[in-house]
């Protein structure tokens, strides 16, 4: 028996279920949080089988994921399937446990079960899909518009604000050319501008998980058939979350591609029929979120500081904030009064 098999063999038996009917399928590739991911059959059902690590970030931005957090998480699962939401459905120990504490190779796992949910990812959106998709986030943060957690309240611009502290601090101790020096102060100045436009004491707070595209599963004919994120299941503000949402769905080329359609997010946004509550200020503090969310993301700002902190690093740092300097104006095209 592999390492592998044998420590799915071992998680598995706080399930109550058999061991000897275990058969491993494939294991998901795994992303930058270190989190083991895999498809594991047990007498004949598929489950995902999840090992998720206590440290999974470079930064504290993220809500930690506590035990107190992780219950949270758990009893909103519940609280989807009770309103119709296809999100994975988990499995409990056979004590009732939401998982159960192990390691392996030296590292500290949460061990979790959900039974599979078949499926395939789009990337590359069409009308249809963002239509669709507009609908279900739609449906999805009305029913959980009524929901009471004790998960923490906190907007996204307290994450974009530790971005910006984390440049500016790269930068008071880098020697940077004058060029870069003055491209990088105007970057974070247009940083700043978007934080303060983004900003509101009116926000109005649901319950989500992260719905990028990687999280969503569609059947052959383009229809949604489960969510299965449940790591980042929290308290967003509304607009906050559609911001991203726009992001992600108004893209034609895939994850990796900065070329976003306005088409692709006009019929996200009425699929969600954002015209109900966004008003006049909406629509400019929108335009902003959509900046920040494309040049002010951890993949932008842990590049940058490698580049600002780097000094053999400084030559592409201008090119660096160029792309996302371009990448900014596309993404506040994409929404218009």
């Amino acid at each position: 028996m592999n390492d592998q098999l044998e420590m799915l063999a071992t998680a598995i038996k706080a399930y109550g279920l058999d061991p000897k009917t275990l058969i491993l399928e494939m294991e998901l590739p795994q992303n930058y949080h270190g989190d083991r991911h895999f498809k594991i059959n047990i007498d004949g059902g598929c489950f995902s089988a999840r090992f998720i690590s206590d440290n999974r970030y470079q930064h504290d931005v993220f809500v930690k994921l506590t035990e107190p957090v992780l219950a949270e998480q758990m009893r909103f699962i519940d609280f989807l399937h009770q309103n119709n939401i296809p999100f994975m459905r988990r499995k409990a120990t056979a004590s009732g446990s939401n998982y159960i504490q192990l390691i392996w190779n030296e590292t500290e796992y949460r061990f979790f079960l959900f039974e599979w949910m078949d499926g395939r990812h789009i990337t590359h959106c069409t009308e249809t899909v963002a239509y669709q998709f507009g609908q279900l986030a739609r449906k999805l943060h009305t029913v959980s518009s009524t929901y009471q957690s004790k998960l923490p309240k906190q907007s996204h611009l307290e994450g974009s604000k530790k971005y910006l502290h984390m440049l500016k601090e790269a930068a008071a101790t880098s020697n940077l050319s004058e060029q870069n020096e003055s491209i990088l102060s105007n970057y974070l100045n247009q940083v700043e501008e978007h934080i303060q436009i983004a900003y509101t004491t009116n926000l109005e707070f649901v319950m989500q998980s992260d719905l990028n595209p990687l999280n969503i599963l569609w059947d052959e004919q383009e229809t949604i058939t489960g969510i299965i994120d449940f790591e980042h299941i929290g308290y967003t503000d509304r607009i906050e979350g559609l911001a991203w949402l726009i992001k992600w769905y108004s893209r034609t080329d895939g994850l990796g591609s900065h070329n976003v359609s306005p088409k692709l997010a006009q019929c996200l946004l009425e699929g969600y029929e954002a015209e109900d509550f966004l008003t006049s200020e909406s629509w400019d503090r929108l335009r902003s979120l959509l900046w920040l969310t494309g040049c002010l993301n951890w993949g932008f700002t842990g590049k940058a500081r490698t580049l600002i902190t780097n000094p053999e690093a400084h030559a592409q740092l201008t090119d660096h904030l160029n792309i996302y300097l371009q990448r900014g104006e596309k993404l506040m095209a994409l929404v218009s009064q």
